[in-house]
């Protein structure tokens, strides 16, 4: 059953802005893929569902998923939408602005 991640990417980083040396290895996992995720859509300025370069990090029945993660900028411009076309994997992201994966241009 696919699951859907509701994400404020600020609880991922410290005080500084940064990903703090001590967070747990599957905080770590998860901070990394949905910031994969930010740097991809900012950086293209995805308006309407585009597929990235982000593989699924979804294992259904122990088999890697074999889709690459579709996003996109919902309609208020500051959430960012997911999902994984194969297994269904998806989410919002809030709070990405001006952390270390916002790529979009000054």
């Amino acid at each position: 059953m696919p699951m859907t991640y509701v994400t404020n990417m600020q609880h991922f980083l410290d005080e500084n802005g940064a990903v703090p040396e001590d967070i747990p290895g599957p905080a770590l996992n998860i901070a990394l893929f949905l910031g994969s995720i930010v740097g991809w859509v900012t950086s293209h300025q995805a308006r309407q569902q585009a597929r990235t370069n982000v593989p699924c990090r979804r294992s259904p029945g122990r088999r890697r998923c074999s889709g690459n993660v579709h996003a996109w900028f919902g309609a208020d411009g500051s959430t960012i939408i997911w999902e994984c076309p194969f297994c269904h994997d998806n989410g919002t992201i809030r709070s990405w602005e001006d952390t270390l994966w916002d790529r979009r241009r000054a």
